[in-house]
């Protein structure tokens, strides 16, 4: 079946304005005026593509369009229902049944007129992977776990056009989120994936999957139950709390890596896969793991002081 082209929302981009919009973010983007500007131009040139509109998806492209990035690449399948109200961007009473990169994409334009939006609604598939990736500077992983073929597309799309800088990500899981990135030398995501089919999944392989996605899990509740829960509702469980977490360590990474500031002394180098930085809003502890397959739940070891 022949994709649908994409949906292009045009910017017109006003001098003054942009200037004025962006001018309280300029401030951290270098240590003088030069380098403040000099970043900004590199944000404002850019050009994002996010893979999947949903809770984090469609809430990094209105974060990025603040941060004057002024093309957005987007695209999801799907369309909302009531499930996704607690954390998706555009979902709301009037988008019930609306294509979600569709309406997201309206949002972003409307911020200020200034961000061209390109919108794929039939999501990545194995023919649109490369026209989505193409002319983009970074790339955002937003698919769900499971999407496994179009997953699989996006990387080996990623990994021909080298002027990407490189894949970031964002899982959550409970009241926590886990980021990571996919180099052009690093692991591929097939390696990580280690899938000799990508049509079977079976329970076996969605708990490995669930494992890389989110080795570090909450310390409630447990595995068991959360497996549990999924099984009864046929969905997996996302706290509400959780995407905006991702957004804001997922947005900072990001925009540091498009005005070409990861690296000293502006940051800490987020390294590839298989490693993960987990922040947990939970437990306040923010540490690196492994992703390969093997599971954490962290106990909540440190008291709940109250300040006088």
């Amino acid at each position: 079946m022949t994709s649908k082209e994409p949906t292009i929302l045009q910017g017109q981009l006003v001098p003054e304005i942009y200037k004025e919009r962006v001018s309280r973010s300029e401030c951290f983007l270098g240590r003088d005026l030069s380098e403040m500007r000099r970043s900004q131009e590199l944000l404002s040139n850019s050009t994002v593509g996010i893979a999947g509109s949903g809770g984090i998806g469609g809430a990094m492209a209105l974060r990025l369009a603040r941060l004057g990035v002024r093309r957005i690449k987007l695209a999801d399948p799907q369309h909302f229902d009531w499930t996704n109200v607690n954390r998706q961007l555009g979902a709301a009473t009037a988008n019930i049944g609306r294509n979600k990169a569709l309406a997201a994409g309206e949002i972003v334009h409307a911020l200020a007129g200034d961000v061209t939006v390109e919108i794929f609604e039939d999501g990545i598939t194995v023919d649109n992977a490369e026209d989505f990736v193409a002319g983009c500077d970074l790339v955002l992983d937003q698919l769900e776990f499971f999407v496994v073929r179009e997953k699989f597309a996006l990387h080996r799309a990623f990994r021909k056009h080298k002027e990407v800088k490189c894949i970031l990500a964002c899982s959550v899981i409970g009241w926590a989120a886990h980021l990571y990135r996919f180099d052009h030398d690093s692991m591929p995501i097939e390696e990580w994936y280690s899938i000799k089919d990508a049509n079977e999944l079976t329970p076996e392989v969605v708990d490995r999957l669930i494992a890389l996605w989110a080795p570090r899990h909450p310390h409630f509740p447990s595995y068991e139950e959360i497996r549990q829960w999924m099984a009864r509702n046929n969905a997996a469980p996302i706290f509400a709390g959780a995407p905006p977490l991702a957004e804001g360590i997922l947005s900072q990474r990001a925009a540091l890596v498009l005005a070409d500031l990861e690296k000293a002394p502006f940051c800490a180098p987020l390294p590839p896969i298989p490693a993960m930085y987990c922040y947990d809003a939970a437990t306040f502890e923010g540490v690196w793991v492994t992703a390969d397959g093997r599971t954490q739940q962290p106990v909540l070891t440190s008291p709940v002081r109250s300040v006088a």
